[in-house]
């Protein structure tokens, strides 16, 4: 009788030990799940931007999902939110859409997040934090409250850059921030992108190129000098993306988007070179001169000239190191 007894309070103990891991999970996933909203919001505004949208495009949430590496939901709700502003219009049971008619977007007090996003980039860079962080050390170094501070981490999560600790706070994929993680990109970049172009059967359809020709029109006639920094890369990275959804394979794309993600962190720093924008940019045309003509052979020798064009610009201000060109160009 006693065994019994005993039997069934280690099942009682058991089971109120289990009931209670899963409700500590389920309210993390919600805290994360809610923490991921106000900074998706501003992404798929700055995404609207970056592409040109037109009025009534359709802002499909799966696309929008895949594109930012999270779930349906949080996409939902930030759709929501840019809806509340005006910035989107929904239709029910059809989805959302672009809207340019509607009210100005209201004016927004500074994100303490990305603030410290910022500086975390720079301090992660330079190998000053890490590889290991608790919850407690982000609030404390950033000044942030436990909401943002997972919506900070939540962002490098989905980056690539960090991942969530079995018991509590996180690591720092040290490999993607060490000193020779740029250099990295760039090779496997020049690597990936000039062969997409060189597949058989690649084709960029002509709405796309159209679009993509007024990006660059847009940068070109002055969005390069008003832009902020983070507007310029997206639009970067969605230029050499669309390209390689040409090629019809969906692993080189989700390498190229991871890796941009990456980079994301990586060069924070250089974009306020405003100058090698321009010249990125006419470079962006003459290769899609290229697509257009049909000649994917001559797109890809310059896109090859593109790319290492951007990695002697990173190179000149000190983000790769002149060992690391020097050894590239000679492999």
């Amino acid at each position: 009788m006693a065994m019994i007894t005993l039997s069934r309070t280690v099942v009682s103990v058991n089971f109120l030990f289990y009931r209670h891991q899963h409700v500590a999970h389920v309210v993390v996933a919600l805290i994360n799940r809610n923490s991921i909203g106000p900074h998706l919001a501003a992404d798929i505004a700055a995404l609207i931007t970056a592409e040109s949208l037109p009025e009534g495009a359709h802002l499909r949430t799966a696309d929008l999902a895949r594109r930012f590496a999270v779930s349906r939901w949080p996409v939902e709700q930030a759709l929501k939110k840019l809806a509340r502003t005006g910035q989107v219009r929904h239709e029910p049971n059809r989805g959302f859409f672009v809207r340019h008619d509607g009210p100005a977007a209201p004016a927004t007090a500074p994100d303490p997040v990305h603030a410290a996003y910022l500086r975390l980039a720079f301090m992660l860079t330079e190998q000053a934090f890490g590889p290991q962080v608790t919850e407690q050390q982000i609030r404390d170094r950033f000044a942030l409250t436990k909401r943002q501070t997972l919506e900070l981490m939540g962002r490098l999560v989905r980056e690539g850059i960090a991942e969530k600790r079995a018991g509590y706070g996180w690591n720092i994929n040290t490999e993607l921030i060490a000193p020779d993680a740029l250099a990295h990109t760039t090779q496997m970049r020049l690597i990936l992108e000039p062969a997409a172009l060189r597949l058989p059967g690649y084709q960029l359809p002509k709405g796309d190129i159209a679009r993509l020709r007024r990006v660059e029109d847009d940068l070109l006639g002055g969005t390069i000098d008003l832009a902020p920094p983070d507007t310029l890369y997206l639009r970067g990275a969605q230029f050499h993306e669309a390209l390689m959804a040409g090629a019809g394979n969906p692993f080189m794309l989700q390498a190229l988007m991871r890796v941009n993600r990456v980079r994301r962190l990586l060069t924070y720093r250089a974009m306020n070179d405003r100058e090698r924008y321009y010249r990125q940019s006419r470079e962006h045309m003459a290769i899609l001169d290229l697509i257009e003509a049909g000649d994917h052979s001559a797109a890809a020798r310059q896109m090859e000239a593109h790319l290492r064009k951007v990695r002697h610009s990173l190179s000149t201000l000190g983000f790769i190191a002149a060992q690391d060109v020097a050894s590239a160009q000679s492999d």
